[in-house]
């Protein structure tokens, strides 16, 4: 037994252990990274926002009266058209107060025709007692020529110069009456102005006992009811319009800074007129309200900032977008051919909408996944086999992309190489070695030592699987 093992020993011979390697410990912390892509085209910017009305007209009734016929429209949540009547007031008092007031005219057309005939008689009178004095000038002065001659007394010379004088007299009463006509004729004559103004004030409260819809619109809220007596200045019903709508929505300061830096700022006019706090450019925006899964949109544009400036108590900018056809309704997922009926049929007051703006930057701004954004709006940055970091401004984000403003670094975006793995305890300068591309921009992920081919396994992993082959053949 003892000679067998010898021999078999032998025989089969001593094997040798394998030697046992270690992988060898790479020089820095392998990563993957990608490349920024360029971005051009719109940018959108996304807000929540409520639907609120363009204007609101409160209509008060400018006379008083009872009410006698009310549209069956005056109801709240009824649409009005422009021209409808809203309520008619009776109109008997101002009828009567207008028959008295032809009636007075028509007297004053009686006196002032009256007082021409007057005056025309008075200036007939007036010739008549031109001639009479004429006569009586005539008559002394034949007297005078006589009783130079001696041929008449000086009683005669009274008589004609009592009757010059009685003549003279009559023709400056005459004159008197005339001019007091004149006068008489001018006061009807004001006094038909008057009542021409008093006519037209009575007609115009005559036309103001019907109260009409001055737009289209839908009721708000009524308090008058038929049959019921209304002061004059009696607000009774108020109508929003309803063919523009408005969106105030919320923009914070950095969707600002988009929008005043947008090519519609830059065709519009200057950035130093465009700063101020009344001024935006007419950027382009989608509403869109959701309904169960369904989504509708209408098409609106940044019209102005609803007040002075920022909002103290949220920082932001309250802005409105107007929208000039609200009943042009469309669904995204849908045709324009396709029924509509199944939502709402236009945008109403109160709605909570979103809001998409679309901007055009005027700065360069690049794309990445959002893998590579680090808490704190950081990116890791793979230059030249060290770790850089680099702070960036998040504009929006498109799917899995996320748009970014790199500043000075948005030119050489081709040529920027971005970390997209995790990397613990990351530091300023840190060795890195790229394992290969990311798999989202096509391109396989290497998991072999830099340099070999992808699917190839390294030294250390060739001398691992030998070194497990071993052991089991030991066993």
């Amino acid at each position: 037994m003892i000679g067998g093992c010898l021999f078999g020993y032998s025989f089969l011979g001593e094997r040798k252990r394998p030697v046992r390697g270690k992988q060898p410990k790479p020089n820095g912390t392998v990563v993957t990274t990608e490349s920024l892509v360029p971005h051009s085209g719109t940018v959108s910017l996304s807000a929540n926002g409520v639907v609120v009305p363009l204007r609101e007209i409160r209509l008060a009734t400018e006379v008083a009266g009872r009410v006698v016929e009310q549209s069956d429209n005056l109801r709240p949540g009824r649409s009005v058209v422009a021209g409808e009547t809203l309520i008619q007031l009776d109109t008997t008092e101002f009828e009567l107060e207008l028959r008295r007031l032809r009636a007075q005219q028509a007297q004053e057309a009686a006196e002032l025709a009256a007082t021409d005939i007057s005056i025309q008689n008075t200036t007939e009178l007036l010739s008549l007692a031109s001639e009479q004095l004429q006569l009586a000038a005539d008559e002394r002065a034949r007297v005078d020529a006589l009783v130079k001659r001696q041929a008449a007394s000086v009683s005669e010379v009274d008589v004609t110069k009592r009757a010059e004088l009685t003549a003279r007299a009559a023709l400056v009463e005459t004159g008197n009456r005339k001019r007091d006509l004149l006068a008489g004729r001018e006061l009807i004559v004001q006094k038909q102005v008057a009542t021409r103004v008093a006519i037209d004030r009575a007609q115009l409260d005559l036309d103001r006992t019907t109260v009409k819809s001055p737009i289209n619109g839908r009721v708000v809220s009524s308090s008058v009811e038929e049959q019921s007596f209304v002061a004059a200045g009696t607000s009774f019903v108020t109508i929003e319009d309803t063919s523009v709508v408005e969106v105030r929505s919320n923009l914070t300061v950095d969707q600002m800074y988009r929008v005043w830096n947008s090519n519609s700022a830059h065709a519009v006019g200057s950035e130093a007129e465009l700063t101020a706090d009344d001024q935006v450019p007419p950027v382009p925006a989608t509403i869109q309200y959701r309904l169960g899964a369904r989504t509708y949109q209408w098409q609106a544009v940044l019209e102005r900032i609803d007040g002075a400036g920022i909002d103290p108590a949220t920082r932001t900018y309250p802005c409105l977008f107007r929208v000039d056809a609200p009943e042009q309704v469309s669904r995204p997922d849908r045709a324009e051919q396709d029924d509509l009926s199944d939502g709402p049929s236009r945008l109403m007051r109160g709605m909570f909408v979103s809001v998409l703006l679309k901007t055009e930057s005027r700065r360069q701004l690049a794309s990445c996944s959002e893998t590579a954004i680090r808490p704190g709006n950081r990116i890791w940055i793979n230059r030249d086999g060290a770790l850089h970091i680099q702070p960036i401004e998040v504009v929006a984000r498109q799917g899995t992309r996320v748009i970014i403003d790199l500043d000075e670094l948005a030119s050489q975006a081709a040529q920027t190489s971005v970390v997209v793995s995790p990397v613990s305890n990351p530091s300023e300068g840190m060795k890195l070695i790229s394992a290969g591309k990311s798999e989202r921009e096509g391109k396989p992920v290497l998991t072999g030592e830099p340099g070999l081919p992808a699917g190839k396994p390294s030294a250390a992993e060739q001398s691992a699987r030998e070194q497990s082959v071993g052991e089991k053949a030991v066993r």
